[in-house]
């Protein structure tokens, strides 16, 4: 049988190799995601940034600039009249690919 030191998880995590393809990965999500978000600018508010955490990287769809709606951006909202419009997923289609 065979056996995994206790801390691998946190060794492998902090290679440099690792580290390098984390950021690479991310900032390809960010072009991807940047693209689906640019066809589809009402105000241009809307962007998509990459942060850096203790080892991860994150992609977020920030709108903190405009109405703060990125979850309605992102997923879908209901018009003022009552219609659902659906979200553009851009997050979501470029996590995907």
């Amino acid at each position: 049988m065979a056996f995994v030191e206790p801390d691998c998880n946190d060794t492998v995590a902090h290679l440099p190799g690792v580290r390098r393809a984390l950021k690479k990965e991310a900032n390809r999500i960010e072009a991807m995601a940047s693209g689906v978000l640019s066809q589809h600018r009402q105000e241009g508010h809307a962007r998509i940034t990459v942060t850096k955490g203790k080892l991860d990287y994150y992609v977020n769809l920030d709108d903190t600039r405009g109405d703060k709606a990125a979850a309605a951006i992102e997923y879908g909202h209901m018009d003022p009249r009552g219609f659902w419009v659906e979200g553009i997923h851009a997050l979501t289609r470029s996590f995907r690919r």
